[in-house]
């Protein structure tokens, strides 16, 4: 009997050598794999050279890979004009324009960042990280009224952002608007008491802030406590100063019960936030991590729906719909909320492997392993890709047998 098992085993060790022998024989994987390994050791030359080995100018992978490379390698130029290539590529795509900022901050190019950044905002309007960097581009450059036009924009999808309520604090007080850079210095403290910044401002404006002493109290108690891991002792600390009407306080509790192990209650806060300030986004958000750990699907399924509703673009709401819509067998779904992800990030290695299983499911077979070896580009060996390549099309195999995928 023990001859037997050793000999299975064998050839089980031996299929899945061969297997993945057999994957990192295709160039292309075998070449980002490689540069990986290289980069990782700071080795940026050579792997900017195992790249170009490939001898591909057209591909939309090894152009972004190229702009990355020679951004790191300190080539800014040279960066510059693979991001372009990529963008020529996929004109719709966000990340390639992202990666582009890179090299060109550095370079000093700002009219070059100011572009790309406007044409994101043209592809993704509500997107928090461009709408935040352009407020600050503009802020430096004295440009105060159209900082705040960037800056306001973040606040109605996230009033309780901490970088975000500082500039607009910083940005009203260089326009002379003191008493709503005053509004923004309190909500910083109600994130981080006695912020040092903030103080800074409050003392420009000559004023001492004005929050409450017994909630500044008890926030920065709450504060302290969570800077331990406390987060039961916070929860207490805020609650003994909670108004149930501040949006910002009830997002304070909904995480910090979130932090504490108490999910219903961390639902609770956040709904009430978000029945406050209806139109936000950051409090559907948090409610979705909570949710998801009670286990109601058809509640988390409505908070994405809902952060759809209000910023169409959002991702991360896109690829857990479309993880929801697959765990039902839903798969069509589940393919275009995995399209759009990818359609602004093509090389998200999540995205990518979600759609790879989507594709397989619906038995189109090529089109799921060009994109598991596209995972393996960005996520070296990984299980669940390796594992998709191995297995027949799904027609082939009876359905009584079940399939793990992801």
């Amino acid at each position: 009997m023990k001859k037997i098992v050793t000999t299975g085993l064998f050839f089980i060790v031996l299929f899945f050598n061969s297997l993945i022998f057999a994957q990192q024989n295709d160039k292309t994987v075998v070449a980002f794999t490689k540069s990986i390994e290289q980069e990782k050791k700071q080795e940026y030359v050579p792997a900017i050279e195992t790249m170009l080995s490939l001898n591909d100018s057209t591909s939309y992978e090894v152009n972004l890979r190229l702009g990355w490379l020679n951004y790191k390698a300190g080539n800014k130029k040279k960066s510059m004009e693979f991001y372009n290539k990529a963008i020529q590529t996929k004109p719709n795509a966000i990340e390639p324009r992202y990666g582009y900022g890179f090299p060109a901050y550095s370079l000093g190019d700002f009219n070059d960042l100011i572009e790309q950044d406007k044409k994101i905002l043209q592809i993704d309007p509500n997107n928090k990280i461009i709408n935040g960097n352009l407020g600050s581009i503009y802020y430096y450059n004295k440009e105060y009224t159209k900082a705040l036009s960037y800056l306001e924009k973040v606040n109605a999808l996230y009033p309780f952002d901490y970088d975000n309520n500082l500039m607009l604090g910083w940005t009203n007080l260089r326009m002379g608007n003191n008493a709503e850079a005053e509004k923004y210095f309190n909500i910083v403290h109600l994130y981080i008491p006695n912020d040092a910044s903030a103080n800074e401002g409050f003392t420009a404006i000559k004023r001492v802030a004005p929050n409450d002493e017994k909630l500044m109290a008890g926030l920065t108690k709450a504060y302290e406590f969570a800077s331990k891991t406390d987060y039961k002792s916070a929860v207490n600390s805020v609650k003994n100063v909670y108004d149930k009407s501040s949006y910002f306080l009830n997002l304070k509790l909904g995480w910090y019960c979130y932090l504490a192990g108490l999910q219903a209650e961390a639902v609770n806060y956040y709904k009430i936030a978000s029945e406050l300030k209806p139109n936000s986004v950051e409090p559907k958000l948090g409610c979705a991590i909570p949710t998801e750990i009670l286990g109601n699907k058809n509640d988390l399924k409505n908070h994405f729906d809902n952060i759809i509703a209000i910023d169409p673009h959002n991702t991360y709401a896109h690829y857990k719909l479309g993880v929801l819509a697959y765990e039902k067998k839903e798969y069509e779904k589940a393919f275009t909320y995995f399209e759009k992800v990818m359609s602004l990030y093509p090389t998200d290695a999540d995205a990518l492997l979600m759609q790879a299983w989507t594709n397989y499911q619906l038995n189109k077979t090529s089109e799921s392993k060009a994109l598991f070896n596209k995972v393996l580009c960005f996520s070296p060996n990984n299980a669940s890709a390796i594992n998709g390549l191995s297995l027949k099309p799904i027609d082939q195999i009876k359905k009584s047998a079940p399939l793990k995928s992801y």
